[in-house]
Order: C-alpha cells, then structure tokens, then sequence
C-alpha cells in the first residue's frame, strides 16, 4: 500500500532533519524543499528521485561517506530485503518524510521552492506573518518584485508552513509551531510517508568531466543530480484520501480538495474525485 500512495506521482513537501554527534536534533539544520520527480520502483514502497547536487537538502540526504565507506558496500535494512546496497560516495539510511498537499496550498509550495535552506529556516519568524510578503509592488518589474519577494521570504519564512508530527493534522502546543520535531511532516497535508534513503548514486567526477558509462561505479544522471533510492518504512493517509476496498490514494469525495500534482513552469496539476467515473 506504501507504493500507491506515490502511484500518481504527487506533488510532495521533503522534510529532512540534522543531528549532532550527540544524536540532538539541530532545529536550524531542518529543512523542506518541493519534489515532484518520484517514481516507485516496485510494489513494496520503495521508489527513486532525482535531486540537484546543489540543493541545500542534497546535503542532508546524502551527506558524503567516510573515507573507509566510499566505493564500498552499506548495508541498509527492510522488511523484505536485508541485501547490501552500493552507496557511491554518499551515506545510505537517511530518514526524511514526505507530505502531500492540497489545492489551497499552492503558494505554500512555490514558495517553499524558490528559498534555499542555507540562508536560514523556512519556517515562519516570530512576527513573520505582520511583516508580511509583498506581492503588490506595482512599480516593479516582475523581476524586481520576484527578488523582493525572495528576500522577504528568507528574512521571515514561508507563511503557512507549519511543522507537525508524521500523522498528525495539529502543532505540539509544548513546542509551539516554530520547532520542527523529529522527521516532522507539513500541516494541511493529506498524506505523511516516512522514509529512508538505501542508495544514493552520484557521478564523483567534477563539472565538465565524463564519466565513464561501462562502469557501474561511475552510474550517473549527470555531473550536477544524484539519483536517490529510497523505500517507505511508514505511512499516514487522512480517511477522505483512501480508497481501502481498491487501495488507491485518490479523495474519496468533491467535498475535500483534490491534492496537487505538477505541470512544471509554476502550473498545478489535480487529483480530484471519481465519483466511481471510468474513462473509457
């Protein structure tokens, strides 16, 4: 059931966390980013995507291997597979959650995509709600006014980006809503998943060099993306999103919102109700 959720190739929040030698969750090291490149890779929850070596979330999810580690074998556990899988320069066994959206959350989600995790938490500051984004500088370009926009956004956070506990709908109120918790999820999404990563492949070479195809070693996208396996290990779907007699994660009603889905080009994509309608 874990690999239906990712069937229709939604549109998902990617939280991942940092902890300290210590094994203490750093708050500051948390963060989200957007994904809709997914795809399962079998019936039993595990499934790929592609990620820019660049994002500030790559560095989470595929810190790099030790010394020792690099070229060898991790071995990663899951319910159905105890083999060994190659890491590739990268460390294997990174949680992270996944969170789907719904329509009503679509600025969140741009948003979230257009700031990088480096110049600080995404996260709503104290106040951040007053100060505000402008959107209505009429006398910009819209080049001006999107660079505007992105400032803001790095100085106060996205509004509406709430952190919760995976399968739940609600903030800790002992933690407020600033505090991510552990492998946190987004409020108002309909479906958690929790995750980790078994492989990470990635070209070592550096920009402009070729890498060589006839070696598994040096498998690859391309110099710039990493190619990241991962399975879920668990999962929440609100009840109006789960279909249990067919085992589809589709809204089971026009009365809730259809969850997004991506065009590209800041276009959204929606899954909306069947209403037990087949195309024929």
């Amino acid at each position: 059931e874990f690999s239906r959720v990712l069937y229709p190739n939604p549109v998902c929040f990617l939280s991942t966390i940092n902890t300290n030698n210590d094994g203490v969750v750093e708050n500051a090291r948390s963060n989200v980013m957007t994904l809709s490149w997914i795809t399962p890779t079998n019936n039993s929850g595990r499934f790929m995507f592609s990620i820019n070596k660049n994002r500030y979330s790559a560095s989470l999810l595929a810190p790099p291997a030790e010394r020792h580690q690099k070229r060898k074998y991790v071995q990663t556990k899951s319910s159905d597979d105890e083999s060994e899988h190659a890491a590739n320069n990268y460390q294997a066994g990174i949680e992270f959650a996944l969170s789907v959206p719904v329509q009503g959350m679509e600025q969140v989600v741009l948003d979230v995509g257009s700031i990088s995790g480096r110049v600080g938490s995404k996260f709503p500051s104290p106040g951040g709600s007053e100060h505000g984004v402008a959107n209505e500088e009429t006398n910009l370009s819209n080049r001006k006014r999107k660079k505007l926009r992105m400032e803001q956004l790095s100085l106060h956070g996205v509004d509406g980006l709430i952190p919760v506990p995976l399968g739940d709908q609600t903030p800790d109120p002992s933690s407020g809503i600033l505090s991510a918790p552990p492998l946190f999820a987004i409020k108002g999404t309909v479906a958690h998943l929790k995750c980790r990563t078994y492989a990470v492949i990635g070209s070592g070479k550096s920009e402009g060099e070729t890498a060589n195809s006839t070696n598994c070693d040096e498998a690859h996208i391309d110099n710039n993306h990493l190619l990241v396996m991962a399975e879920v290990v668990d999962g929440f779907v609100h009840p109006s999103y789960w279909d249990d007699k067919k085992l589809l994660f589709r809204p089971l009603s026009k009365d809730v919102p259809p969850y997004l889905t991506f065009f590209g080009s800041q276009t959204f994509g929606y899954v909306v109700s069947g209403d037990n309608e087949h195309i024929g």
